[in-house]
């Protein structure tokens, strides 16, 4: 079996290479203009993209395709991800929903660097703390299912009592009571 896996990895080596050579050498001219010493000229156009269907987010329509795509009005572009501080004051789940509503979760972090963002996105709106889609349930997972790989704990509570997770504009994050009002961080990724 290891013998097949490894000749299957060399037969696709070698393909690759295979193409990549064949992709770079340059085109010849037909044999009758090599003959002649003529010169033949190419026209070379650009084509225009294709216009695509935008996609309805929010209250602004927006392509997700390309590379410069634009968050939707009051959303704050970050890495591949647009977010929305929303200063209302809800619970944990409550949040949740309205994140939901608009297409979206409650922000997870996943470096220093995303942490760090959602601090300041908080603090620049004069608030301390703001829910974000950290939750325990039989261990610690985010709202968009993506992967807990990433701890900055200021404090940790109990978590029979203090399941949901906020971000402290002072200090690392911390979990407490699901059911406190605070305002939110909504998270959807554009690419």
């Amino acid at each position: 079996m290891k013998a097949f896996l490894l000749l299957t990895v060399l037969l696709s080596g070698v393909l690759a290479i295979t193409a990549a050579a064949e992709a770079v050498e340059p085109a010849q001219a037909p044999l009758e203009l090599q003959e002649e010493n003529q010169v033949a000229e190419i026209e070379v156009g650009v084509a225009a993209p294709e216009e695509e269907e935008p996609e309805q987010f929010g209250e602004k329509t927006v392509s997700n395709k390309g590379r410069f795509y634009a968050c939707p009005t009051g959303w704050v572009r970050y890495k591949s991800s647009c977010y929305l501080y929303v200063s209302a004051g809800r619970s944990w789940s409550s949040a949740a929903a309205y994140c939901n509503s608009l297409g979206a979760t409650l922000a997870s972090v996943h470096d220093v660097f995303d942490y760090s963002f959602l601090q300041d996105l908080t603090s620049r709106t004069g608030s301390t703390v703001a829910w974000m889609g950290g939750f325990y349930f039989q261990g610690w997972r985010w709202m968009d299912q993506s992967t807990f790989n990433y701890n900055f704990w200021s404090t940790q509570h109990t978590v029979s009592r203090y399941q949901c997770v906020h971000v402290n504009t002072r200090a690392g994050w911390s979990n407490n009571n699901c059911a406190i009002a605070w305002p939110s961080i909504c998270m959807t990724r554009s690419c």
